[in-house]
């Protein structure tokens, strides 16, 4: 384990698998206590116990963070247990692919209240404590799709887009205060993500995609940067995406 992020405490959310859960590991490997949050308590709880199991302290909190009430919750055990949060990992994401025809107003909210609202309520939430403290970074978990409009992928790339320019705003809003800002641009990732809604379980071109610990490790990178330096955007894509 590395000291890198020693005593640093880290909140992760949409942390029970995928790119959350592999985020989340990579911290704890760097000497930061972890708060993970989702939706199913099960993998929570599972993931809660790698983390402890590398000798740093991990809490787990289900919920939809989409929603103030569930946030609100969040924070509130995150400040009795540990009294802050130095880095967010804005990471909760959903998506549906399809033409736009094929897309309900039900699928809209759904993306949009998943992939921006939370980011909006979680950044709220827990921004203010980092700037008073003058110290912290922000991580968004982001897309490719948040850079370019891509085919089948309209509403998702809009949600992505919004995260994407809500992250070049804060960047300007904080630097002073020396908060730092990342957005982390990821193409095709082997992970669950849009199973039944677009992806194929078993698919084989998942596995040219890159891997959850691949864009865990550049979360990382962002987040040990020296004290002069910051990184807004990385760009990740696979050897063998298709532009």
């Amino acid at each position: 384990m590395s000291n890198r992020l020693q005593d640093k405490v880290a909140l992760v959310t949409g942390a029970s698998r995928g790119i959350g859960r592999a985020t989340a590991l990579a911290l704890a490997d760097e000497g930061a206590h972890v708060v993970v949050s989702a939706r199913t308590e099960s993998d929570l709880q599972s993931l809660a116990q790698e983390i402890e199991a590398k000798g740093v302290k991990a809490l787990a909190c289900t919920g939809d963070l989409s929603q103030p009430e569930d946030v609100a919750r969040l924070a509130q055990a995150t400040n009795e247990q540990f009294g802050r949060v130095d880095i967010l990992v804005n990471n909760a994401g959903v998506g549906k692919f399809g033409t736009l025809a094929d897309l309900s107003l039900e699928e809209y909210d759904w993306m949009m209240d998943t992939n921006m609202r939370s980011t909006f309520l979680c950044t709220k939430q827990f921004l203010p404590g980092m700037l008073e403290r003058r110290e912290g970074w922000v991580v968004f978990v982001g897309s490719v799709a948040g850079l370019y409009g891509l085919p089948n992928e309209t509403v998702y790339c809009a949600s992505k887009h919004a995260q994407y320019g809500f992250a070049r705003a804060l960047d300007y809003e904080t630097r002073e205060q020396n908060v730092k800002v990342s957005y982390i641009a990821p193409g095709g990732v082997d992970t669950y993500f849009a199973f039944g809604t677009g992806r194929t379980e078993g698919d084989p071109r998942l596995k040219e995609y890159l891997d959850s610990d691949d864009v865990a490790q550049a979360v990382i990178f962002a987040v040990t940067q020296p004290p002069k330096s910051r990184v807004f955007l990385i760009g990740m894509r696979p050897m063998r995406e298709p532009l």
